[in-house]
């Protein structure tokens, strides 16, 4: 009898746990129903009021967070090494000068020799080269060492996590967390269609939604310029210290050559590769670091999506936020002041980012030594290379009329005093217009990490205003 009640029991209970796991599903979708609904039911004023609030206010933190991150890789990213400007006009100076040094030497000298080839002072030729030979390995240095302080700024960057990737993947966690936001307080305005802030949500909705598209815009601005700069400065130092090298090669030839005649045609031609690396460069600095920027938009894109953020339509819907404001009365929701003075930032953003964007601009113009700078450094490079080419062509074409041969070295000379004079200059010029224009920057407090700096005050400002909501 006690088996047929055991028995009776376990067939009881083992309905029971099939009726729970069918009926499961049925259950978990009936409390989440019921907690959906808890969530976006019509509330009461008070409870409306409180949570509205509060969804805005996180999404408003959560933007400060972003806003913040931004300006610091802005300023962390760009940044360079102290006396940078300094060190690095020394070393290029002091290739100039070696190779302007050679030049004036050499028209003198050939210049003699083109009337009588034994009035040429060897030793001095010699000494010239030699000089040459030093400061274009100087010159070289100059800019492998700047490289691998980028490098290693590079690597530091890392660590705090404002590299590029880093960077945007960071971002990305924050816009995607600011959308969770959205979505909620959107499916709360919903429920509470028929509260008397109804219009004025609504309103502030649409600026949140384009302040989220602001972020994207700034970020991706940010990034992509910092990365086409740091290609393009990257790149610079790699074929400064390339065409160098080649030009100390062809100095240390042409050194030889001063007893041995027969190596004045190798010389000529490495004469030739170093101006043609040297007038090519900046152009195809140029060409990566807009390559690197299109990247750069690109890959943002990719982790975030596009960014429509219009100036003209956010300032409409800030003025239609306002109107919407003045026209409730006695509203439940003291969220406005706080959005409105993030939004009125974000219009300002625009004259921030160009005003920063121009004062950049300018100082990179400026700091560009004389071969790097788009415009003098192609000139200067073609004067190198015909130099080569006018002693290559009088080497091979007059190979036992010593005269004609050495006439054409003395007009590749003049030419090159030229070029090195002119690279001597703008070494200089490039050095003290940098210097005099970071001073006025200065006392106009218009430095880009003043503006930024400035930037992060403001927005720290406003965050206590939103974190007292």
């Amino acid at each position: 009898m006690f088996r047929t009640k055991n028995n009776m029991t376990n067939k009881i209970l083992l309905r029971c746990f099939l009726l729970v796991i069918l009926l499961q599903p049925s259950i978990q979708t009936l409390c989440a129903s019921s907690a959906a609904a808890d969530t976006i039911a019509p509330t009461s004023t008070g409870s409306f009021s409180q949570q509205y609030t509060q969804l805005t206010k996180n999404i408003l933190l959560t933007g400060f967070e972003v806003e913040r991150f931004s300006l610091n890789f802005r300023m962390e990213s760009a940044k360079q090494p102290k006396f940078r400007k300094l060190r690095y006009f020394v070393s290029q100076e002091a290739g100039s000068a070696g190779g302007l040094a050679f030049e004036i030497t050499e028209v003198d000298q050939l210049g003699k020799g083109r009337k009588n080839p034994l009035q040429i002072d060897k030793r001095a030729l010699r000494g010239a080269l030699a000089a040459t030979t030093t400061t274009s390995i100087i010159a070289g240095s100059g800019s492998l060492f700047e490289l691998s302080s980028n490098v290693l700024q590079m690597i530091k960057n890392k660590r705090h996590g404002y590299d590029p990737n880093s960077a945007t993947k960071y971002v990305s966690t924050k816009l995607k967390h600011i959308d969770e936001l959205l979505a909620q307080r959107e499916a709360l305005v919903a429920a509470n269609a028929d509260s008397p802030s109804y219009e004025r949500a609504v309103a502030e909705g649409k600026v949140l939604h384009a302040l989220r598209s602001s972020f994207i815009n700034e970020y991706s601005h940010f990034n992509a310029d910092t990365s086409a700069y740091r290609t393009y400065q990257n790149l610079f130092y790699v074929l400064n210290a390339s065409y160098n090298s080649v030009g100390a090669m062809a100095a240390n030839v042409a050194y030889r050559a001063v007893a041995r005649p027969h190596l004045n045609g190798t010389a000529n031609i490495l004469f030739i590769v170093s101006g043609g690396l040297a007038m090519v460069t900046p152009v195809l600095c140029q060409a990566a670091g807009l390559y690197a920027q299109k990247r750069a938009y690109a890959s943002v894109k990719k982790e975030m999506g596009p960014s429509d953020f219009n100036p003209d339509r956010f300032a409409q819907d800030c003025k239609n936020l306002d109107s919407a404001g003045t026209s409730v009365e006695g509203s439940l929701m003291p969220s406005l002041p706080a959005t409105q003075r993030f939004a009125l930032y974000t219009q300002s953003n625009e004259l921030f980012t160009k005003q920063l964007d121009s004062e950049t601009k300018t100082m990179r113009k400026l700091e560009k030594v004389a071969l790097q700078n788009s415009y003098l450094g192609p000139v200067i490079g073609s004067t190198l290379m015909t130099q080569g080419i006018l002693g290559t062509y009088g080497y091979y074409n007059y190979p036992i009329r010593i005269r004609k041969q050495l006439n054409q070295f003395y007009c590749g000379a003049i030419v090159g005093t030229v070029g090195t004079s002119m690279a001597v200059v703008g070494n200089a010029a490039s050095l003290l217009g940098t210097l005099a224009y970071e001073h006025k920057l200065a006392k106009q407090k218009r430095l880009p990490i003043q503006l930024i700096k400035e930037r992060l005050t403001h927005l720290d400002e406003m965050e206590k205003l939103v974190s007292a909501l």
